[in-house]
């Protein structure tokens, strides 16, 4: 009699995601959408609120509203799936720290907002190579993790 492999198999083991395979998604998430991120929508906020010319506002006016689109588009992604293209890509993804489950739309948007800071200090972004669960600043304040997709 025999019996089905994946019947009963154990559940993998939870296993973080490493730095490398982190910035290989974040690569790839930039390759796919300029747009989306919080560091260009403060850079052209900036601009339109500086602009001489009517013409850049309006240019600038329109990318901030499409990296705003772009920015709730990846929240959304994040917070349903815990997945992005480039995510998916290296077959990773956040979840929540103690339920393993998709973090939702407020968590993964605070996320987002919250990588500002990791951008803003180098301690942030290689905090990952230090940390045991491999967290960056982000993760820890929206209580989330990055582990290897099952």
């Amino acid at each position: 009699m025999s019996r089905n492999p994946g019947f009963n198999a154990p559940y993998p083991a939870l296993q973080y995601a490493s730095w490398g395979s982190r910035l290989k998604a974040r690569i790839a998430d930039s390759v796919f959408s300029i747009v989306g991120s919080p560091a260009s929508t403060l850079i052209l906020t900036f601009i339109v609120q500086n602009a001489s010319h009517s013409i850049t506002r309006v240019i600038a006016s329109l990318g901030l509203v499409g990296n705003i689109v772009g920015i709730f588009k990846m929240a959304h992604e994040i917070g349903r799936t815990g997945q992005t293209r480039g995510r998916r890509m290296v077959h990773i993804r956040v979840v929540d720290a103690d339920t393993f489950q998709p973090i939702g739309f407020s968590r993964s948007l605070l996320r987002l907002m919250a990588q500002l800071i990791d951008g803003c200090s180098i301690v942030g972004i290689f905090r990952p190579l230090r940390n045991s669960k491999r967290q960056t600043y982000a993760d820890r304040i929206s209580r989330s993790i990055v582990v290897v997709a099952w």
